[in-house]
C-alpha cells in the first residue's frame, strides 16, 4: 500500500484481495513441483507457503531498488518512474492508459496527437522526458482531454503505440476477447439455477480443464468428505453432523 496511491494522498489498497490470491498461486505452484520432485525421488515433502512470503515474493523490482541501491520507493500515482510518459489522462469522455515505451514510440504519439512540436530536444529521448515529466505532463493532459477516448484509442494503436481505456468490471467482462477465450462459463446451481462464473486461464492443448461444478452449498460435501475422505461410519457421520449442523445447513 506504501507503493500505491498518489503522492500527495493516502495509502491505497488494491482492489483484490491479493496476498490470498498469490498464495493460493504460489501453493499450487509448490504442489506442482513437489508432485514432480516424488515422481524423481518416490518421496513427498511439505510445501509451506506463507501470505507475508507470498506478498513480498510480487515486490519484484520495488524490492530490488531498496536491497539494491537502497532507494526507498514511494508511491507515484498511474506513472511509471523510468519510463514516460507512461501514466493515465483524462480525455473528453474517459480516461486513457498510455504507455510509451520508446521514442520511436513517441514520435508516433506526437504525430496522432497531432503535436510535433513536442518532438523536441528536451522530450526527444525517455531519459530526457522522465527527467522534464513535471512539465510534460500538464501539456499532454491538456492536449488529451480534448479527444474522445474511442477515437483516441483506435488511432493510438493502428500507429503501434500501446494504449488503452479504463472500463469498469462490466465493460471488461463484456470484451469480446472474454467470449473467445471462455473467461465466462455457465453452471447449473441446485438453488439459484444457472450462474456466470469466471473461466479457467491456464489453457492445456491436450488435456484441458473445464468447469464442472457450480460453487458449493453451505456443507454440501460434507458427508461425502467424511465417508468417503475420512472413512467415518454412517454413525459416526450422523454424530458429527448433529453436533456442527449449521456446516451443513444447505443439504438440510
Amino acid at each position: 500500500m506504501s507503493i500505491t496511491g498518489d503522492p500527495d494522498g493516502s495509502a491505497v489498497r488494491l482492489g483484490v484481495a491479493i496476498a490470498d490470491i498469490a498464495a493460493g498461486m504460489f501453493a499450487f505452484q509448490g504442489l506442482l513441483l513437489a508432485l514432480i520432485a516424488r515422481g524423481k525421488s518416490g518421496r513427498g515433502q511439505l510445501v509451506d507457503v506463507s501470505l507475508l512470503d507470498s506478498v513480498a515474493a510480487l515486490l519484484t523490482y520495488q524490492a530490488s531498488r531498496y536491497l539494491l541501491a537502497g532507494d526507498v520507493p514511494q508511491r507515484t500515482g498511474n506513472r511509471h518512474s523510468a519510463i514516460a510518459p507512461y501514466d493515465t489522462f483524462e480525455t473528453a469522455d474517459g480516461v486513457l492508459v498510455l504507455a510509451v515505451g520508446n521514442d520511436s514510440q513517441w514520435r508516433s504519439f506526437c504525430r496522432v496527437i497531432d503535436a510535433p512540436h513536442l518532438d523536441e530536444a528536451r522530450y526527444r529521448t525517455n531519459a530526457s522526458r522522465v527527467d522534464h515529466y513535471p512539465v510534460l505532463r500538464p501539456v499532454l493532459a491538456d492536449i488529451l482531454r480534448r479527444w474522445p477516448l474511442d477515437a483516441l484509442v483506435t488511432q493510438l494503436r493502428a500507429a503501434s503505440v500501446p494504449c488503452g481505456a479504463v472500463r469498469s468490471v462490466a465493460e471488461a467482462l463484456a470484451d469480446p476477447q472474454i467470449a473467445a477465450r471462455a473467461m465466462i462459463e455457465a453452471v447449473d446451481h441446485p438453488s439459484l439455477g444457472t450462474l456466470k462464473v469466471l473461466g479457467i486461464p491456464t489453457k492445456l492443448s491436450e488435456t484441458p480443464g473445464t468447469i464442472r461444478t457450480a460453487p458449493p452449498r453451505l456443507g454440501e460435501h460434507t458427508r461425502q468428505v467424511l465417508q468417503r475422505d475420512l472413512a467415518y461410519s454412517d454413525g459416526t457421520i450422523n454424530q458429527l453432523v448433529a453436533a456442527g449442523a449449521v456446516l451443513v445447513a444447505g443439504e438440510r
